[in-house]
């Protein structure tokens, strides 16, 4: 009877092992590289015209909006603008690409403020907001839920929410 349960234990012990990685795993299957838009809500990722990459992994887009990755492969400063809290399409996009709720994020920007590891990126109250600044800050990098028309920036990376 031990040794059962001994081995169910292990077995839960291994699939909570396993839950970090799911949140990945599902955005891997999520996300594409920029395509023509689908039926339903979209996250289209958007950086500076200039910035030195034509696509960008969920992975990237963590460490990036996490503040693990500052710079751009070209040693070009990276500048994250983010949807203020509140905002369904921050929800999605931090859900999707990170696993991590607003709460989580909450605490994780807490403790890295505390301890002076760093700050979160800029927030801003709209799509348009997000565009224009991309739109003129070398650097730069944001998420709308529309491909911006006639403006001058990249899509690194579409995703279908539906």
């Amino acid at each position: 009877m031990k040794l059962n349960q001994h081995h169910r234990l292990h077995r839960a012990r291994l699939a909570l092992l396993a839950l970090p990685a799911l949140p990945v795993l599902l955005s891997l299957l999520c996300f594409s590289a920029p395509q023509a838009a689908q039926a339903g809500t979209e996250l289209i990722v958007i950086a500076h015209k200039d910035v030195a990459l034509d696509k960008i992994s969920p992975e990237r887009m963590t460490q990036i909006y996490l503040r693990q990755q500052q710079n751009w492969p070209d040693g070009q400063a990276i500048q994250p603008i983010d949807l203020r809290e509140g905002s369904g399409l921050r929800r999605a996009f931090y859900d999707q690409v990170t696993g991590r709720s607003p709460g989580q994020l909450r605490a994780f920007w807490a403790r890295q403020s505390f301890t002076g590891m760093g700050l979160p990126p800029r927030q801003v109250d709209s799509d348009e907001e997000v565009t224009r600044l991309v739109q003129s800050t070398p650097g730069a990098i944001g998420y709308v839920s529309r491909k911006p028309s006639g403006a001058a920036v990249k899509v690194l990376l579409t995703a279908n929410l539906d």
